[in-house]
């Protein structure tokens, strides 16, 4: 298959290698609006550099989206308008009348349109949903999300991120979905800025938590940091009734026990995304190309994009008005 991959930011440049190294891709074709990146990327990985989005796109099966959030409707849109095969990382838009849009057009067009939360293709969240699947360990009466960044991004990509809810937390939300095969009634959120004051003129925060309660009854507590320099963290607790489950609890974690007869975790802990779900990036782009071909079905959805968006918009405005947000009051 023809391959076109829009975009070479430090994911994908990342995807580059992934997608060159899989066997079905023939040709891949890079671009960037940075040309001398993507000609490095592409001599790099001996792929092909191409200095517009259409010569990446021309006579192509199937097109990954790497780009710029503010890129990516426009370039959806384009692609599924050429009957492309797409694959978009998170989030689809920043806002939820533009992603609207999209999951209608992907609707309309019967379009293949994959979005990018690779936590579904991680070992340790696929156990896990394995688990709980068909109610086994009997009700789930709450869990713990945590995501911790190693270090704070740049000010000048805080500034076009969307905000911690929308850039970092939507992740923990589209899993909370897919894990509990349930959807998010209503939330309550609440953020700092301490050791960040500078988020202030962004109308942002450095350090999050969010309560959930799902429609079935569980709770749920998420909690966002962009400055954790032990190491990059994320990782799961699930309490049900039959039994607790931990993801992301291994020797690298980056955690230090006081108690004294606590073993020490063998490490190094986690640097970045890259590392900690390296293997859950290549089984989601895997996964892309038998999609793309007809061999599998779309493990995750235009609207399943759209629902973690809005859990995400409700969680913005519940910390900015201080108050309970239902999930329905966005529209």
């Amino acid at each position: 298959m023809n391959v076109g991959l829009l975009g070479v930011g430090r994911l994908g440049a990342s995807h580059a290698e992934t997608l060159r190294a899989l066997p079905d891709v023939d040709d891949l074709r890079i671009y960037d609006a940075d040309a001398a990146r993507a000609k490095e990327v592409a001599a790099r990985i001996k792929a092909r550099a191409v200095d517009t989005i259409d010569a990446a796109l021309s006579g192509a099966d199937a097109a990954v989206i790497v780009s710029p959030t503010d890129t990516h409707a426009p370039l959806i849109k384009r692609c599924l308008d050429a009957k492309l095969a797409t694959f978009c990382e998170k989030p689809i838009a920043f806002s939820v009348a533009q992603t609207t849009e999209i999951v209608a057009q992907a609707r309309r067009t019967r379009g293949r349109l994959q979005i990018g939360f690779q936590r579904r293709f991680d070992a340790g969240y696929r156990r896990a949903k394995d688990s709980l699947a068909g109610g086994r360990l009997g009700p789930v009466y709450s869990f713990v999300m945590v995501s911790c960044d190693r270090l704070p991004p740049q000010d000048a990509y805080v500034a076009t991120s969307g905000g911690q809810f929308k850039d970092q937390l939507i992740h923990d939300f589209d899993i909370t979905r897919w894990l509990f095969d349930d959807e998010v009634e209503e939330v309550t959120a609440t953020g700092s800025t301490l050791g960040m004051p500078q988020y202030e003129q962004f109308q942002d925060v450095g350090t999050s938590a969010v309560l959930l309660k799902l429609r079935g009854g569980s709770l749920g507590l998420i909690t966002g940091l962009r400055h954790n320099e032990a190491g990059y963290d994320i990782h799961v607790e699930i309490h049900a009734a039959k039994d607790t489950l931990a993801i992301g609890i291994d020797p690298r974690t980056p955690w230090r026990s006081v108690e004294p007869d606590a073993p020490a975790l063998a490490g190094p802990a986690y640097p970045s995304f890259f590392v900690r779900f390296g293997d859950a990036y290549q089984a989601e782009l895997a996964h892309f190309m038998r999609f793309a071909r007809g061999d599998a079905a779309n493990p995750c959805t235009a609207e399943d994009g759209l629902e973690a968006l809005r859990i995400a918009e409700a969680a913005t405005l519940s910390w900015r008005e201080r108050r309970t947000v239902k999930v329905a009051e966005i529209a």
